[in-house]
């Protein structure tokens, strides 16, 4: 009985060890308001993007986790890293995002209003990873800004795998630059709270 379950672990843990692995970086913000913004489209715009945004909203970020693990059946490698900024300036909604599996760094914003630093930290951390990591494995960079393709471009040039995972509406660059994983079509199925149990196929 003990030889035949530590045979079971010994052919479990090879086969975790030939699985992909994944590095998965995540611009909370980006994601969350392009989110809300083809929320807005399909309840009240006959799915046409437009400035307004559902602000109720709210991505399910452990089946954001699970979408990217299945595609292909895979691992994450490290702790994903999720960038968000403040406001909300209390901890509810990064610590509920954290017991999902994911590493918060916050920011806070400036007198506009706008991100400073998220960008920026992003790009050094996954330039890090590019540099720790041997040989090259998967990056998943979630975010469709176009300034994140020179990152994207550098990764490919490291020899990494890189998907690009975001909504429909990303740059053109970064849907060019590398697998583009558009998330549309999972829009409820991201929903918290949501009614829709099964993932879509991506």
């Amino acid at each position: 009985m003990c030889e035949h379950a530590l045979n079971s672990y010994q052919r479990l843990r090879e086969g975790n060890m030939t699985k992909a692995k994944v590095h998965l970086f995540v611009d909370n913000s980006n994601v969350k308001i392009e989110g809300g913004r083809l929320a807005f489209a399909k309840r009240h715009n006959g799915g046409l993007r437009c400035p307004k945004v559902d602000d109720t909203y709210e991505l399910d970020w452990g089946k954001f986790l699970h979408l990217v693990k299945s595609r292909g059946d895979r691992l994450l490698a490290q702790v994903p890293v999720l960038y968000g900024s403040r406001p909300p300036p209390d901890d509810t909604v990064w610590n509920e995002i954290r017991r999902e599996g994911f590493d918060v760094k916050l920011f806070d914003r400036n007198i506009r209003d706008k991100e400073k630093g998220v960008d920026m930290e992003m790009g050094m951390d996954v330039v890090e990873r590019m540099f720790e990591v041997t040989p090259p494995e998967t990056l998943v960079i979630a975010a469709g800004d176009a300034d994140f393709k020179g990152l994207v471009d550098r990764a490919k040039r490291k020899k990494w795998n890189v998907e690009v995972w975001f909504w429909g509406n990303a740059a053109h660059d970064m849907k060019a630059a590398a697998t583009f994983v558009e998330l549309d079509k999972a829009l409820d199925y991201l929903r918290k709270g949501g009614g829709v149990a099964l993932p879509p196929a991506l």
